[in-house]
């Protein structure tokens, strides 16, 4: 296929045609990318012509040898697209896209050692809370108290990992359990450099605990062991959970899906909340990529009974959320509290559709709760 670079080419002697083949590092990138040069890019052309007269496809920019080029595709390009790139004597570019290859998320046989994966934790797996209310427990044992090191650890966790509700830091400690909490682990050490190591996360925490429990007596020494393996599992299943539902899309755009669980701080121990954030990354109708967030919550309380929370953030912050509980006296409680936490949201910068609470379950959930299983542990 053709396309006419945005801004004439300059002159030069007759010559042969050039072939250009990109290397695999070679950009092929949304044009959200900075300009290399006054003139329009091909999304702000394509934005300000006339719907009758823009050309059909998608406005992409290719950088060659240094130099940006800004073209209209008939098809979508996705990151990383390898393409070869000829100049013709009339002085057009011609693209040829190059077979892409498929993820290795999406790869039959790595699908097929996912589940089996999935067939080994999720019958041991434990919520995080549930994990930090049992360690918490050890460590008030006479035994625990004696031994400093393994105290300390365990206080450690329980800082780094909790989140009081209505804290100053809450948001942070929100942002530690995404960071650190065991989901992104093998990202973080593929990042870390000598000059710079990882920050400790729960998988690490996890390992010195294991180290730890070596030194205990044979009983105390085996229910930690069983406890660790436990939380390790759940991490486990929620790394591939969240790895099994990564798309990359045909027309460009890509879907991200993370899930862990954050241990809320109460009175007598931690609850536990999974939280679900899917990124969706699609073209708008000026062909120019835009980001929707969309985060899901998911709450089991003793008193309270399932609460169950929606959101959606979309571009300029708009923000529109959403609640299901299924009792009443926790319905009347919720709605009490929605003008006072959307007069918070917008005093913070957000653009809020009225929130709203109603009695009920969340209908058509993404993803089946990990506490169940996702897969015949049998076969």
């Amino acid at each position: 296929m053709s396309a006419t670079p945005t801004s004439a080419p300059a002159q030069a002697p007759a010559q042969a045609p050039t072939s250009v083949s990109l290397p695999a590092t070679a950009a092929v990138s949304s044009t959200t990318a900075p300009a290399a040069s006054p003139t329009p890019s091909a999304t702000q052309a394509f934005a300000n012509t006339d719907a009758g007269a823009r050309p059909q496809g998608f406005p992409v920019r290719v950088l060659v040898a240094g130099q940006v080029l800004d073209l209209v595709s008939p098809r979508p390009v996705q990151a990383g697209q390898q393409v070869d790139v000829t100049r013709t004597e009339q002085g057009m570019i011609r693209i040829q896209f190059l077979p892409t290859a498929t993820p290795i998320a999406q790869q039959p046989a790595v699908q097929a050692v996912m589940q089996q994966a999935l067939r080994e934790v999720l019958p041991v797996q434990l919520p995080l809370a549930d994990g930090l209310n049992q360690l918490m427990q050890i460590s008030e044992r006479p035994g625990a108290r004696q031994h400093s090191a393994l105290n300390q650890l365990i206080h450690s966790m329980l800082s780094l990992f909790s989140v009081k509700p209505g804290a100053a830091d809450a948001d942070k400690a929100i942002a530690r359990n995404l960071q650190q909490g065991g989901l992104l682990s093998e990202a973080g050490l593929s990042r870390a450099s000598s000059q710079q190591p990882p920050a400790p996360d729960l998988k690490q925490q996890l390992g010195q605990l294991l180290r730890l429990a070596d030194t205990l007596p044979a009983q105390a020494r085996e229910q930690l062991n069983q406890l660790v393996n436990a939380l390790l599992a759940r991490s486990t299943a929620q790394q591939i959970s969240s790895l099994q539902r990564w798309r990359d899309l045909p027309d460009g755009g890509q879907e991200r899906h993370y899930r862990l669980d954050l241990p809320i701080q109460q009175q007598q121990g931690f609850d536990n909340a999974e939280l679900r954030i899917t990124e969706h990354r699609r073209r708008n109708e000026q062909g120019e990529f835009v980001t929707v967030w969309s985060v899901r919550l998911h709450f089991e309380l003793d008193s309270e009974g399932a609460v169950d929370a929606e959101l959606s953030l979309q571009e300029r912050y708009q923000l529109q959320a959403s609640f299901w509980v299924e009792k009443v006296s926790t319905l009347e409680r919720l709605r009490e509290r929605l003008q006072p936490f959307e007069a918070e949201l917008k005093a913070k910068g957000f653009d809020v559709a009225p929130l709203n609470a109603r009695l009920g379950k969340l209908a058509n959930p993404e993803i089946t709760p990990l506490s169940k299983r996702l897969v015949d542990v049998h076969t």
